[in-house]
């Protein structure tokens, strides 16, 4: 592949994604988190497609709707502050606003493996970029300061879409193997998908044991407080 999907679940693919170098370039002192608003998630966005035009994806647009309230609670969010949208030309990718942008190739190849759509959605969710209005000191970031904040909020997604999947009871392996299957070299903004597969497979485990010990301990409890129960994290 030659294009750079964007979204956080790629390692390297669209053609329309950010040069670090020139986000620097803007003289005027912003704060911390309007620079990495506009550099993780002011990417250029896909072009919106209508669902009703691809009924081929209808049944991954409805697992991807069902299990977003489910994923939106468990990092603490409220469904509404994430909306789905079909797109072409990604993989997946969120916006400031919260809109997941899910690609129509990327559904309809993986059709028949939930683990890796619903992961990808995990790690959008997992990015929570309202959150970085929270940061109001201003002083400007350099490239360096960009790629090692854009390797830590990677890494934050990739951890979280670990802990869904496990949450989920679903294995995190074929997203470990798609985001290996995808990379085409080093990248400033990810660590390598060796190292991504290892963090997302150390979390989904981490998660795995504390919800087997959950529900053996506190059977009741877990069903009122799992991510199936709509109830978050605890």
């Amino acid at each position: 592949m030659s294009t750079r999907i964007e979204g956080g679940i790629s390692t390297r693919l669209n053609p329309n994604t950010t040069n670090l170098s020139s986000a620097g370039q803007n003289r005027e002192v912003q704060s911390v988190g309007q620079q990495v608003q506009q550099v993780l998630f002011g990417k250029p966005k896909p072009i919106v497609l209508d669902p009703a035009k691809y009924p081929q994806v209808a049944e991954q647009l409805k697992l991807l709707r069902k299990y977003k309230k489910k994923i939106a609670n468990m990092a603490d969010d409220n469904e509404q502050d994430y909306d789905i949208a079909l797109a072409q030309s990604t993989i997946a990718m969120i916006d400031a606003h919260g809109t997941i942008y899910m690609g129509l190739e990327f559904l309809m190849a993986n059709k028949d493996h939930p683990e890796i759509i619903l992961g990808a959605l995990a790690h959008e969710i997992g990015h929570q970029p309202k959150r970085w209005k929270e940061y109001k000191q201003e002083h400007l970031l350099s490239k360096e300061d960009m790629e090692l904040i854009c390797r830590h909020e990677e890494t934050r997604a990739d951890i979280f879409a670990g802990t869904a999947l496990a949450e989920l009871g679903l294995s995190c392996e074929p997203m470990i193997e798609f985001l290996q299957a995808i990379e085409e070299g080093p990248h400033p903004e990810y660590f390598p998908a060796e190292t991504r597969g290892e963090i997302i497979r150390e979390a989904h485990q981490n998660r795995y044991y504390r919800q087997k010990n959950r529900r053996k301990i506190f059977p009741e409890f877990d069903r009122m407080t799992s991510i199936k129960g709509h109830l978050g994290e605890f």
